[in-house]
């Protein structure tokens, strides 16, 4: 395991929003608000109603976020190959 999946392992442990059961939905959606927080971060700075540091927070958390759908989406596929290799 490398230090980027352990980031988006903790990133992923750490997502708001997300409930036990939620399964992909949850996840899906707890992506959706993230990087619509993002978005009106940038919205707001442009506007000059946001400071700089709260747009850089928000700008991780979006990062951290695609880092953490993306190991979910290359696990997931993995696992997949994985079982197709399985002997019938």
């Amino acid at each position: 395991m490398n230090i980027s999946d352990i980031s988006a392992a903790s990133g992923y442990g750490q997502m708001r929003g997300l409930q036990a059961g939620g399964g992909l939905k949850g996840l899906a959606d707890s992506f959706g608000a993230i990087f619509d927080k993002a978005d009106d971060a940038a919205k707001a700075f442009a506007a000059k109603k946001l400071d700089t540091q709260s747009v850089v927070e928000a700008f991780s958390q979006a990062e951290l976020a695609l880092q953490t759908a993306v190991t979910v989406r290359d696990r997931v596929v993995s696992a997949y190959q994985e079982i197709l290799r399985m002997p019938m």
